[in-house]
């Protein structure tokens, strides 16, 4: 049985004006009742349907059967379906079908998925014998805010052990319409805005004319006031918007807020530290993400400490020697005779996969942001060094983000093919759990073996960029790391060129991990050279830095640079990092002219987001996009002073912030109202409350227009892109953290909290940046 899936019901978003009703969103309720679960016949597997005790589901007959083990009580073996929306007030029918191997008692039953949550819908005993029976239960959820997923479940323990079979599955009932709290009319950044950077909001409303608003203290007083400016129906939303400019108030406030009518917005403060906090709690998720050590709770913060993941205590069975997968049609039937320990580095995301592209780019952002401060005309001085970051070696003379990047660095080295095998040199793909675990479970907890999968030269040459990168900056911190840095990064160079094609295909992950898929690596051939260039001053490395498709092809593109698109990462290197490379200037004009298209396409976007794709529809990660955009448009006023790309910055941390048609920040424990249930086996506190939710300063993904989960393929259907996003675990195509979101968001976090005006120490190596600053 299939769901029909649901669509989001757009709210009006009250203001004291003409309200605008949103309808892109899919206000159309569907048939009055539907088939709430999933796969109730069992015609080809048993997912989603899950089991305990040990119970392996059978449905080689078309039905679900399953060998009851004998337990003592009867919720001790259970077969049931979570992340079901029910709507409250409403009348649903079970219907099923059953019979065993002897007479026994099973119970049906209908709850909140957290049993903690409030009492059962629906629970029944039911005698069962060797014929089968069909029943046939009907109840009614009770009126009121319901749990947001509940569950079918079969308790079939307490009786000995027998055999169950069980199938024609079905609850029908009306179907869950999910209408998002969108807040206020007015969308601010709820964290804040800097006093002399740009401060704009969005206005959702269908009034034709300008509309008075105000800028009211946290006390009542009136700081400013003007009027709105229309702005027509934003595309991204469906909604007709104004827009408000209060960029010439420019004195620090606390709990401000903007009114029109009788509408007010979030508050925020208006200071030149709203982004010193950020910047740090940003770079500190990578800590808590580490895979091989003891979170330290003194470090973190209680609610994040737990025991080191994967190094060998059961029930996991480590990374300290992880063999090859076994042969895979689609790896050619690859593996190998070694294993490898590769403990250590950081969980790639919601998952325990770690992932050498991936870590690749997020490693890289975390270096980047730290050269940007040799090289940049303005920073804040020694805001990245030692002891500025939640991390257990602070204190030992390093900079604190170099220990962070240290520490997946050292796991990308491990993951390098050792010397005398076939494929010598090459970086692993990726290691994971030979396949797929469910949520909440801790690192410590995951049972499953791991594998190491086929090297690629995608992750190859992202070991050649980082390592080389990595070198430069230890050259003086640490002189054999940093040379053990540029001999894996040349040897890794040298391999990807024996074996240049060497991809990672989509269906790899079905063994076990996002497949992390490839089939054009010039960008990282292009990356990985620029980047040994840099270090080296090598002429071969030069030539194959100019001798590049890409070196004078356009390499910013409106949808942002990500783990799949890398050129980008070369080229602002090439552009900002001093060498003497002949055409350096042009490539610096090239980083300026690609920030230009960004910031004209910003100009044409009513909530200031820093990201127009070319069709339209958001991306997966499209708040990682945005940001990632923003590196370029930062970059760019690294290189002219030009304090309007600062400002273009600025601008989008606000969409990212709050100043969505949502209302939602996507940073969590930044705005009155954050993503906090992103999609995490370990951040999982809406499954498990003894679990956290994310730690502050954790980005969600974002919204997605390609709705792939199970969740917002059946509450978003028919959104339009600014909509396309449910703040919930489950829902992992729009709400996942990943470590390269992560990365995006501290470098510009970073950045802007540079900007911050006068009230922190500054280092400005020029008079050019200086004299900009005082405009942004």
């Amino acid at each position: 049985m299939v769901r029909t899936a649901r669509r989001i019901v757009a709210p009006l978003l009250a203001a004291a004006l003409t309200v605008a009703t949103l309808p892109a969103a899919g206000a159309a309720l569907q048939d009055p009742e539907e088939e709430i679960l999933v796969n109730g016949t069992f015609d080809a597997e048993s997912k989603p349907w899950w089991t305990n005790a040990g119970m392996t589901p059978d449905v080689s007959t078309d039905e679900l059967c399953v060998t009851v083990p004998d337990v003592a009580d009867p919720w001790g073996a259970i077969v049931g379906q979570n992340d079901l929306a029910l709507r409250s007030g409403s009348q649903y029918t079970l219907t099923f079908t059953a019979r065993a191997d002897r007479a026994v008692t099973i119970k049906p039953i209908v709850q909140p998925t957290d049993s903690t949550a409030g009492t059962p819908y629906l629970s029944r005993s039911l005698a069962v014998g060797t014929t089968e029976v069909t029943t046939t239960y009907t109840f009614t959820t009770p009126e009121g805010d319901l749990p947001v997923s509940n569950q079918v479940a079969f308790q079939l323990g307490g009786q000995g052990a027998y055999g169950l079979c069980l199938d024609d599955i079905s609850l029908v009932g009306p179907p869950f319409d999910y209408v998002p709290d969108t807040g206020p009319a007015i969308k601010v950044n709820q964290t804040g805005y800097l006093p002399r950077g740009p401060k704009e909001a969005t206005v959702v409303t269908d009034a034709t004319t300008a509309q008075p608003w105000s800028l009211v203290s946290g006390t009542g007083s009136v700081l400013t006031s003007g009027t709105t400016t229309p702005r027509g129906t934003d595309p991204s939303s469906g909604a007709a918007v104004h827009t408000i400019d209060f960029t010439s108030y420019t004195r620090s406030a606390r709990d401000a807020h903007l009114t029109v009518g009788t509408e007010s917005s979030h508050p925020f403060d208006i200071a030149a530290d709203v982004y010193q906090g950020l910047r740090a709690d940003a770079m500190t998720f990578f800590y808590t993400n580490r895979s091989g050590i003891a979170i330290d709770g003194a470090i973190a913060g209680a609610e994040y400490a737990r025991p080191a993941g994967h190094v060998g205590v059961l029930p996991n069975q480590g990374d300290t020697a992880v063999p090859c997968q076994e042969p895979k049609e689609w790896m050619d039937n690859w593996t190998c005779d070694y294993t490898l320990d590769v403990t250590g580095g950081w969980y790639d995301a919601g998952d325990h996969g770690k992932y050498v592209v991936n870590g690749g780019i997020a490693t890289h952002q975390l270096l980047s942001a730290y050269e940007r401060t040799l090289y940049a005309d303005v920073v804040d001085d020694g805001a990245l060094g030692d002891s500025t970051l939640r991390v257990p070696e602070r204190g030992n003379d390093v900079p604190d983000i170099l220990d962070e990047a240290r520490w997946n660095l050292e796991l990308m080295l491990k993951m390098q093919v050792p010397d005398g095998e076939p494929l010598a040199g090459m970086a692993h793909h990726k290691v994971h759990d030979v396949a797929w675990t469910g949520l909440p479970l801790l690192p410590s907890a995951d049972p499953k073996a791991r594998a190491l999968h086929r090297p690629s030269t995608a992750a190859t040459l992202n070991l050649a960029a980082v390592a080389a990168t990595g070198a430069r900056l230890w050259r003086t911190l640490d002189p054999s790391f940093s040379d053990e840095l540029l001999r894996a990064a040349t040897t890794a160079y040298d391999a990807a060129q024996a074996h240049p094609d060497l991809f990672a295909p989509r269906e790899d992950g079905a063994a076990g991990g996002g497949p992390y898929n490839d089939a054009d690596v010039q960008d990282e051939f292009y990356w990985a050279a620029a980047e040994l260039y840099l270090t080296t001053g090598d002429s071969g490395y030069e030539n194959d830095v100019t001798a590049s498709p890409l070196h004078e092809a356009q390499v910013f593109s409106p949808d942002g640079f990500y783990w799949g698109s890398v050129a980008a990462l070369g080229r602002m290197d090439l552009a900002t990092v001093p060498s003497d490379l002949p055409d350096r200037e042009a490539v610096r004009d090239s980083v300026v002219a690609g920030a230009d298209r960004l910031v004209a396409l910003q100009d044409g976007e009513a909530f200031g987001q820093t990201y127009t794709p070319a069709g339209g529809r958001y991306a997966w990660g499209s708040n990682s996009s945005m940001l990632n955009n923003q590196v370029v448009i930062a970059t760019a006023f690294d290189i002219t002073g030009d304090a309007g790309y600062a400002r273009s910055v600025l601008e989008g941390l606000d969409y990212l912030l709050g100043r969505n048609v949502l209302g939602m920040s996507y940073v969590t424990g930044y705005g009155t109202v954050n993503a906090h249930d992103q999609h995490s086996r370990w951040y999982a506190h809406s499954l498990d409350p003894a679990l956290p939710n994310p730690p502050r300063g954790t980005v969600s993904g974002g919204p997605n227009s390609s709705i792939q989960d199970p969740v917002s393929g059946s509450w978003l259907e028919g959104c339009l892109p600014q909509w396309c996003y449910v703040d919930d675990i489950r829902a992992w195509a729009v709400n996942e953290i990943t470590i390269n979101w992560n990365s995006s968001l501290a470098w510009v976090a970073s950045f802007a909290a540079d900007l911050g005006d006068g009230s922190v120490a500054r280092t400005t190596r020029g008079t050019k940046g200086k004299a900009h600053l005082a405009a942004v």
